[in-house]
């Protein structure tokens, strides 16, 4: 996802969760409703100064609306993948030196 998809849908979720309108939310930061609305929809970009607005008004920390929580599902998957490939080689290797005692003994 790029970054002004991520945080168009961080921001819409945001404003969801604390229960606020696009009205609402421009009304705490101190803006027009429309401008609100061109940022949802990706027509107007916001200042880095207004994003710290946005994120007071929402009660978050900035960072938060550019996080991906995709990724780190998919950072936790690839984590899990890595895992059990481990485990696997290390069965495999464990069985072949194991045969190659075995057969030393012999």
């Amino acid at each position: 996802m790029d970054l002004e998809r991520l945080f168009i849908h961080n921001l819409k979720k945001w404003r969801k969760i604390t229960g606020f309108s696009q009205k609402k939310l421009a009304e705490k930061c101190d803006t027009a409703h429309s401008y609100i609305r061109q940022i949802e929809c990706g027509s107007r970009y916001p200042s880095f100064a207004f994003i710290g607005k946005l994120a007071n008004a929402l009660q978050i920390e900035p960072y938060q609306l550019f996080y991906d929580e995709t990724a780190k599902n998919s950072q936790n998957a690839d984590a899990k993948h890595i895992e059990s490939v481990q485990k696997k080689l290390l069965e495999t290797v464990s069985k072949d030196i194991r045969a190659a005692f075995d057969e030393l003994k012999k």
